[in-house]
């Protein structure tokens, strides 16, 4: 008898191997880089620390075109935040590094366009190597926006690319839910 188990266990443990994994890992999502970033009160930033959430919403632009998909992401965000005390949000526009007066004319462009001082200190402008920084947050390409939910550590929790859709509404607040928002 005990021959006859050692041999079906044996042939078990031989077809499993076999297989591989039975589940593969569910896939990376990204990590937020170390990148120091000013917002439009003049703050200096290093993110992700001074993220001031413990879980934040980041929304990610690549270009001025795309401030109509930021702002569909913005009602919603500012709606979240009263039932969330531990949720922040904030818009990133991330540029390629340029030289200072070009940083100045877009930084003040920014800033007098944006009247709000609570919305000033959530404008977060970056000028970084935008493919290392893509590529830390597996963003393939600039032609959206790109929601990311991201924690004190700086792991990307959660994402979606383009504008706001009410699908999104589900998803990001149970994940705000399941990381301590």
């Amino acid at each position: 008898m005990r021959l006859l188990l050692s041999l079906l266990l044996v042939c078990l443990l031989s077809t499993s191997a076999l297989r591989g994994p039975v589940s593969p890992p569910a896939p990376e999502l990204g990590q937020f880089p170390a990148i120091e970033a000013t917002s439009l009160d003049n703050v200096q930033l290093h993110l992700p620390q001074n993220f001031a959430g413990q879980i934040n919403l980041v929304i990610v632009s690549f270009a001025r075109e795309q401030q109509r998909e930021v702002d569909t992401w913005l009602p919603v965000a500012q709606q979240i935040q009263p039932s969330h005390s531990k949720f922040r949000f904030y818009e990133l526009p991330t540029m390629s590094r340029e030289n200072l007066v070009y940083r100045w004319w877009f930084n003040s462009a920014l800033r007098s366009n944006t009247t709000d001082k609570d919305l000033r200190s959530r404008i977060l402008t970056a000028y970084v190597n935008k493919r290392k920084f893509r590529d830390s947050l597996h963003i393939g390409n600039e032609k959206h926006v790109v929601a990311i939910l991201v924690d004190q550590a700086g792991h990307v929790v959660w994402r979606a690319n383009g504008a706001y859709t009410a699908e999104n509404l589900p998803e990001l607040l149970s994940a705000i839910t399941a990381n301590g928002g």
